[in-house]
């Protein structure tokens, strides 16, 4: 997975109209499920370092395929990442992970 090189020029002139393109694969590290990456050169940047999003999706198709409820993800992107990920009803899932503050701010509608 972290093999991975995307021709960004390519993706970026074959936009549609989608948000990115989600890579998943069974994982072969012992300690997780399943990896992925998440390509999104529309957005300013190539690649989401370890996106949250993508697994509100992964999480089920995971967690339907390995029979399993509460699975280990890693993200192979450069910087990495990890998410412990549970399948808590059809309609709830629970994400943990570390996180790293980038900006904060307030917003005030005037």
């Amino acid at each position: 997975m972290a093999a991975l090189t995307p021709d960004y020029t390519t993706l970026i002139h074959s936009h549609t109209g989608i948000n990115g393109v989600s890579v998943t694969a069974l994982s072969d590290k012992d300690n997780f499920d399943f990896e992925t990456r998440y390509f999104w050169p529309w957005s300013g940047s190539n690649e989401d370092p370890v996106t949250g999003g993508t697994h509100t999706f992964l999480t089920k198709y995971w967690g339907t395929k390995l029979n399993k409820k509460k699975m280990n993800s890693f993200q192979s992107s450069e910087r990495t990442g990890f998410m412990e990920v549970e399948l808590i009803s059809e309609t709830k899932l629970l994400i943990k992970s570390n996180a790293v503050i980038v900006f904060e701010g307030n917003s005030e509608v005037f």
